[in-house]
């Protein structure tokens, strides 16, 4: 087994999930747009199959593939939303533990250009 294939199957079962809904998403933005799969394979410059495998959740598909759907069907906007530093409630409250209680000012003032 490659190690691809090994990342793939040890992926959790909510980041799993996650990828079946977006694939879904895709799929039902693609349907409501009256634009076929093999309209959509053809301006993403892929195969029909990989865009099956995109709309059924398949942890294979690159996130490239995934960026060109949402440009196609004009939802790449939505993709600046995606670890959003400012949400990032864990790194934040990281972050703030390592910021020392107080700042002294050093014992030399000199400024050095």
């Amino acid at each position: 087994m490659t190690q691809k294939n090994l990342a793939q199957q040890s992926l959790p079962p909510a980041v799993l999930k996650s990828l079946s809904q977006l694939g879904e998403r895709i799929r039902i933005a693609r349907k409501r747009r009256s634009i076929t799969m093999q309209n959509m394979a053809s301006r993403m410059f892929i195969t029909r199959k990989t865009l099956a495998r995109l709309e059924k959740g398949d942890p294979g598909v690159s996130f490239a593939v995934f960026a060109s759907a949402l440009w196609v069907l004009g939802l790449d906007k939505d993709l600046l939303n995606i670890a959003v530093p400012e949400q990032d409630e864990v790194g934040i409250f990281q972050e703030r533990k390592r910021l020392p209680d107080r700042v002294r000012q050093s014992s030399s003032d000199e400024l050095d250009f």
